[in-house]
């Protein structure tokens, strides 16, 4: 359980002390009587000075790039009603984006099981809070097995030391941007049939990474989505995944990829009426079927040695 003010969006003095906010309860005596009292959980994972260095450096430059390009820009942006405050909000015609650099776990349980629930509660809860607020919520991480991808918009980029992210020098976008494909599945495609083992005579769509679109699509740059994000050029879309419809992902796409799934440019989607064919909603993102999972990845992973399997993936859409 949490405590009460943390609960209804205040910060509790356990923050201030470096607890968490989760409590159980145990039994303690007390002048030869057990009584029941309550306690804080420890904290699991106290960010590295590493970590935060890397969390000080993001947040610089988004700041930075956001305001040498006219944009709004505050830091610590703390809503009217205290509830949400944001490392980066960035404003522009197209919105209100709040930038979340996230370098360490979101982790607040000694329990593997319970840390995973809620490291994912926390992700869904403040990224909840901001879009009530009209704030498109978008998470920055390093770590391909951040519990954060696909539970809000995210973005992944490289993992590098705090003095290249605070540089000039380019940072690449690796996870949570993707490309509309579409094609028709025939023999000549260059894409295998999602569907079945030949070509089916049908067309098919679905959302790659710049790397394996066909022609290869330029790779996104954070300084980029800072501006295009809030210009409205990239929005964030939230899709179905395919095979499981109980599962959902996220991914930033560009307006005009946007805009083509919706009219039901898909020709598959034109023929079911259904010009969404899967889409939730625009302002959200999309869903992973492993194709790219050891791209950017540790070497000890790419080695075959997983201490945790990669979240970020292929996601396709449009179905015959």
């Amino acid at each position: 359980m949490r405590t009460l003010k943390d609960r209804q969006g205040g910060q509790c003095q356990c923050a201030r002390d470096g607890k968490t906010p989760w409590m159980f309860i145990r039994r303690q005596r007390r002048d030869d009587t057990v009584v029941w009292v309550t306690a804080h959980l420890p904290l699991t994972h106290a960010a590295t000075p590493e970590e935060s260095d890397k969390h000080k450096a993001m947040k610089e430059r988004i700041a930075r790039t956001a305001s040498r390009h006219g944009l709004g820009m505050q830091t610590e942006a703390r809503s009217d009603d205290g509830r949400v405050i944001t490392d980066v909000l960035v404003t522009g015609a197209g919105g209100r984006i709040g930038w979340e650099a996230q370098y360490s776990p979101i982790t607040t349980s000694t329990s593997t099981s319970t840390s995973t629930s809620t490291s994912t509660s926390t992700v869904r809860r403040r990224s909840q809070r901001a879009r009530e607020r009209n704030i498109a919520p978008l998470w920055v991480t390093a770590d391909v097995t951040s519990d954060l991808i696909d539970r809000a918009s995210w973005a992944r980029v490289d993992d590098v030391p705090w003095q290249r992210i605070v540089s000039p020098l380019a940072v690449i976008i690796r996870g949570g941007v993707r490309h509309l494909q579409i094609w028709k599945c025939t023999t000549a495609s260059e894409r295998p049939c999602p569907e079945a083992a030949g070509a089916c005579d049908r067309w098919h769509s679905g959302w790659f990474l710049p790397p394996l679109c066909i022609p290869q699509e330029r790779a996104t740059a954070p300084d980029e989505l800072i501006v295009t994000s809030a210009d409205g050029e990239h929005l964030a879309v939230h899709f179905r995944n395919r095979q499981d419809p109980r599962r959902t992902s996220y991914v930033w796409a560009l307006a005009r990829d946007v805009q083509r799934w919706r009219v039901g440019v898909c020709p598959s989607s034109a023929r079911t009426g259904d010009p969404e064919s899967g889409l939730l909603h625009a302002r959200g993102e999309l869903d992973p079927t492993p194709d790219d999972q050891f791209q950017g990845m540790p070497a000890e992973v790419q080695a075959g040695r997983q201490p945790k399997p990669p979240r970020d993936g292929q996601a396709a859409g449009c179905q015959p």
